[in-house]
C-alpha cells in the first residue's frame, strides 16, 4: 500500500493543561504536562519571568527569631481608603502576631511603611489564619486565636493606626435549662427559672392588686428606681432570706402570693395587665388570675430581654442576676471568617466547643452572626435587634437590626464571602447561599438555600471575581455563578473534565492551606500552594512553591512553580492598578502664572500612573519581609538576593497526535517551529565582547508511541529549534539587532517513527522563549 502524506499545523494552545483525556483522543490545543509557561490569549506560549524583589524594594526586619518565623503564619490583607482617605491604600502585612502597614499607592510599597514605620501587636494571635473585611473604612480582623474580633482605625491627621476590641453581643434567645416543662408552674423558684422569667420579660417594677397579708409584695420605691442589675441583686437577697420576711416583688412575687405558684415558661405577664396604670410614669397594674385566664399552654414565650456576650454567656448571666450558680456556658471556639455585606459585618467559622453547658446551650459551628447596619463603630458587634422582643409595647424587629442565621444542616462553616447580591457560605459538608428579597438582605427578610453538598476545607482558596466565585473543594475546583433565569447561585465542577487528576494529586494539607487571588487586569484566578512531599502545617506553613492559574477568558488552566528556599513566597499582595504621587505645580490663569508678590503660587497635585501588573508577592527573607513579583528577564528566581539566582525550567509536553489513525506507523521527516524574535540589542561583557540582549532558545525532543519514559527507547534526540538561518553581524554596542524579522521560522529534521507523536519542548537556562506554534509533515505507512 502506498504511503500517504499529510501536513498539520499547530498554532494555538488555548485549552491549556488537560489531564482528563484518553491517549487515543487527546484534544488539540492542549498540553499533556507543563510548567512555567504563560498562556497567552493569542494562542502563543511564553516563559514566565523570574521572581525577584520589586524595583526600589526595602527589607523590613521583623525582630523575630527564625524558629518563630518557621512556626507561624505570614499573610497579606488589603485596607482601601482607611478612614475615608482616598490618598492612601494600606497593605497590611502579618508576621506572627504583628501587623505592618505599607502604602500600596507608591511605586515601591515595601519601602513605604505607614504608622511611623512601626507594627502593632495583636494580643493572643499565634498560628491561626487571620481574615479581614473592610466596612465604613475600618478593617475588621478575626482569627480562631482571638477572643474577640478587632477593629482597626486610621487617624488621617497623625497617619497612625489604632485598634479596638469588638465583643459580639446578642440577645439571650436561649435562656438556661431550669428542668421544668414549658407550662409547669413551680412552687419554688430556682435561680435558673428566675433568670428565665426575667429574660422572658417578667418585670419587677409592677404595682399589683395582690392582697396576701404579711406576704404582700413590698412596694418601696427603691425597688423601682434602681438600675435593673441592682434590682435583680436585691431580689436574690430577699429570696435567700431564711425568715421569709420578704418575697420576690413585682409580677413574679405577685403571682406566687396570689396563686401559690411561680409563672411557667409559657406565661406572659402582660396578659395580666389591667388597663392603664395608676401612675403611668412608674407602675403597671397586674392581676395573676387574668394572666392565667389569657395564657396559652405549651407555647414557649419570647426570650431575649437580656443582651449578653455570645461567647461568655454564663458570666454575663451571672452578672445580670447577681448569682454565681448559673452554668458557666462559655464558648471556647472563636470566629475565623468575616465578610462585609449589605452594610453589615457577618461573622462565622466557629469550631464550637463550649464548657459547662446545659440543654439550652447553642452549637455555634453553623451560626452566622450579622451586625446591625454599621452607621458608627459601636454597631460592629451588635448582633441583635434593638427592640426588646419580650416587650408588650415595642418588640418588632426592623430591617436595620442585627441577628444570627443558623444553617442546621451545616457541620462547620469555614468561609463566608460576599457577592453583589448574596452571601455565600462554605461549610465542611456543603455550600449555601444567603440572600434577601428584591430589596436585598434585611434583618426581617432573608433566606438560606443549599447550592451543593460538596464540602470545602480550604478557606483561603475561595475567590470572588465580578460576581462569580471559585473555590477548592473536596471534589474539585468549583465555580459558583448566578443562574440567569432565577438569579440564584449554582455550582459546577470546573476541573472535572480538564485537570481533575492534576488536582487530585495535590495533597489535602496543601489544598487546605492554598491561597487564591483574582487578577483583574489579566482576568485570571491564581492559587498558590506547596506541593513538596515534606510540606506540613508545623513548619513554614505559608511557604509556597507552586501556582495554578485559571484564565477566565479562555477557561484554561496552566501551572507554574518557583523556588521555596530563601527567600520564599508567603502570600499574594493585591496591588492597585495605579500609583499615586504628589507633585508641586504652579497655578495658571490661562497662560499666566498666578503670583503672590513675586512668587508663583504652588499647590500640591496628585498624579496617577498606571501599573503594568496588579499583583505581587509577600516575600520572607530570613527574618525580614519585602515584596516581589514576576519581573526578572534574566529568567532566574531571586537573582537580587545573592547575585546568582535560581534557575528554573519551562517545559511543555504536547498531547498525543495520532493523525486520525491509531493503527499505522507514522514518520515525521520535518517539523517547523515558529517563534517571536526576542533579541533587541547588545551589551559588552568584561572581556569587551558583544553579547546578545534577551536571547531565546527552544530545546525539542520527540516522544513516540505514547511512551512516558526514556527507558522505552522511543525518545528522539534533543535539538535546538530556535536559531537564525543567517548570522547577524552587529555594528556595535548600540546595535538594536534589527534583522528585519519579527517571526523566526526553522525547519528541523525529526528522527524516529510510531503510531503517536508527542513533543517535549523545554527552555534553556537564562534564555527567553515565545513560542507561536509548529507544523509537521507526517508520512503514514501501511497497516501492520
Amino acid at each position: 500500500m502506498s504511503r500517504s502524506v499529510s501536513v498539520k499545523q499547530y498554532s494555538s494552545f488555548v485549552k491549556g493543561l488537560v489531564t482528563e483525556a484518553s491517549p487515543l483522543t487527546y484534544p488539540e490545543n492542549a498540553s499533556l504536562d507543563e510548567d512555567n509557561f504563560v498562556l497567552k490569549r493569542t494562542g502563543s506560549r511564553e516563559r514566565r519571568l523570574g521572581v525577584d524583589y520589586e524595583t526600589g524594594y526595602a527589607l523590613t526586619a521583623t525582630g523575630m527569631a527564625t524558629a518563630t518565623i518557621e512556626g507561624t503564619r505570614q499573610s497579606f490583607h488589603k485596607w482601601e481608603n482607611p478612614s475615608g482617605d482616598t490618598t492612601v491604600s494600606i497593605g497590611v502585612i502579618r508576621v506572627f502576631n504583628k501587623l505592618w502597614f505599607v502604602d500600596l499607592l507608591t511605586a515601591a510599597p515595601s519601602a513605604n511603611l505607614l504608622n511611623a514605620g512601626n507594627p502593632i501587636t495583636i494580643a493572643n494571635l499565634a498560628n491561626a489564619e487571620l481574615e479581614t473585611a473592610v466596612i465604613n473604612n475600618m478593617l475588621i480582623l478575626v482569627s480562631s486565636d482571638l477572643d474577640k474580633p478587632i477593629a482597626l482605625g486610621y487617624d488621617k491627621a497623625t497617619e497612625l493606626v489604632y485598634q479596638a476590641d469588638v465583643p459580639i453581643q446578642v440577645r439571650d434567645l436561649w435562656g438556661v435549662a431550669d428542668g421544668l416543662n414549658i407550662n409547669e408552674r413551680p412552687t419554688t423558684l430556682s435561680t435558673s427559672h428566675h433568670y428565665n422569667l426575667i429574660n422572658q420579660g417578667w418585670t419587677d417594677n409592677i404595682q399589683t392588686t395582690c392582697s396576701t397579708g404579711s406576704a404582700t409584695p413590698r412596694k418601696s420605691s427603691s425597688w423601682f428606681t434602681s438600675s435593673a442589675a441592682t434590682v435583680i441583686a436585691k431580689l436574690v437577697i430577699q429570696m435567700a432570706n431564711t425568715a421569709n420576711t420578704y418575697v420576690v416583688p413585682g409580677a413574679i412575687g405577685c403571682t406566687f402570693s396570689t396563686l401559690g405558684v411561680y409563672p411557667s415558661n409559657s406565661d406572659i405577664w402582660s396578659l395580666g395587665k389591667l388597663g392603664d396604670s395608676t401612675n403611668a410614669a412608674t407602675f403597671e397594674k397586674y392581676d395573676p388570675n387574668a394572666m392565667i385566664r389569657n395564657s396559652v399552654d405549651n407555647v414557649e414565650v419570647s426570650k431575649g430581654h437580656f443582651i449578653i456576650d455570645a461567647f461568655d454567656r454564663g458570666a454575663a448571666r451571672r452578672l445580670l442576676l447577681g448569682n454565681a450558680t448559673l452554668p458557666l456556658d462559655k464558648e471556647v471556639g472563636r470566629l475565623s471568617t468575616v465578610a462585609s455585606f449589605a452594610g453589615r459585618v457577618f461573622y462565622a467559622g466557629i469550631n464550637s466547643n463550649a464548657t459547662e453547658v446545659d440543654a439550652k446551650s447553642p452549637n455555634f459551628s453553623n451560626y452566622i452572626f450579622f451586625s446591625q447596619v454599621v452607621t458608627a463603630p459601636d454597631k460592629l458587634g451588635k448582633c441583635y435587634q434593638e427592640a426588646d422582643p419580650t416587650s408588650p409595647n415595642i418588640s418588632d424587629i426592623i430591617d436595620t437590626d442585627g441577628g444570627a442565621i443558623q444553617i442546621p444542616e451545616a457541620t462547620r462553616i469555614i468561609k463566608i464571602i460576599a457577592t453583589q447580591s448574596s452571601l455565600l457560605v462554605f461549610a465542611e459538608n456543603g455550600i449555601w447561599e444567603v440572600f434577601g428579597d428584591t430589596n436585598g438582605f434585611v434583618a426581617t427578610s432573608y433566606q438560606a438555600s443549599k447550592i451543593s453538598s460538596t464540602g470545602c476545607s480550604s478557606p483561603k482558596s475561595v475567590v470572588e471575581a465580578v460576581g462569580t466565585v471559585f473555590a477548592w473543594t473536596k471534589a474539585g475546583i468549583y465555580i459558583l455563578s448566578a443562574d440567569p433565569s432565577t438569579g440564584r447561585y449554582k455550582g459546577e465542577n470546573l476541573s472535572l473534565l480538564s485537570i481533575q487528576t492534576f488536582y487530585n494529586n495535590i495533597s489535602d494539607t496543601a489544598k487546605n492551606n492554598a491561597r487564591g487571588f483574582y487578577d483583574e487586569r489579566e482576568n485570571t484566578i491564581r492559587w498558590m500552594y506547596n506541593d513538596s512531599p515534606t510540606y506540613s502545617t508545623t513548619s513554614y506553613v505559608t511557604k509556597f512553591n507552586s501556582e495554578l492559574i485559571l484564565d477566565l477568558t479562555l477557561q484554561a488552566f496552566y501551572p507554574q512553580s518557583f523556588s521555596a528556599t530563601t527567600p520564599y513566597i508567603a502570600d499574594y499582595v493585591d496591588i492597585p492598578s495605579y500609583t499615586a504621587s504628589t507633585v508641586d505645580e504652579a497655578v495658571y490663569v490661562g497662560n499666566d502664572a498666578v503670583l503672590v508678590v513675586a512668587d508663583a503660587v504652588i499647590v500640591p497635585n496628585t498624579v496617577l500612573e498606571s501599573r503594568v501588573t496588579q499583583f505581587s508577592f509577600l516575600t520572607i527573607t530570613s527574618t525580614s519581609f519585602t515584596i516581589s513579583k514576576y519581573n526578572s528577564s534574566a529568567f532566574k528566581d531571586w537573582f537580587t538576593y545573592d547575585g546568582v539566582g535560581v534557575n528554573y525550567s519551562s517545559y511543555l509536553v504536547t498531547g498525543h497526535e495520532v493523525f486520525s489513525d491509531v493503527m499505522r506507523t507514522k514518520q515525521v521527516p520535518y517539523v517547523w517551529f515558529y517563534f517571536k524574535k526576542t533579541e533587541d540589542g547588545f551589551t559588552t561583557d568584561i572581556g569587551g565582547n558583544l553579547q546578545i540582549d534577551n536571547p531565546s532558545a527552544c530545546l525539542v525532543k520527540a516522544k513516540w508511541n505514547w511512551t512516558d519514559s526514556a527507558a522505552s527507547g522511543q525518545w528522539g534526540s534533543q535539538f535546538q529549534a530556535y536559531r537564525f538561518v543567517r548570522n547577524y553581524i552587529p555594528s556595535g554596542a548600540e546595535d538594536v539587532f534589527d534583522n528585519g524579522l519579527e517571526v523566526i521560522v526553522t525547519k528541523n529534521k525529526l528522527r524516529g517513527s510510531g503510531r503517536s507523536l508527542s513533543l517535549l519542548i523545554e527552555s534553556e537556562a537564562g534564555k527567553d522563549m515565545k513560542l507561536l506554534g509548529w507544523a509537521v509533515m507526517a508520512a503514514t505507512g501501511a497497516t501492520p
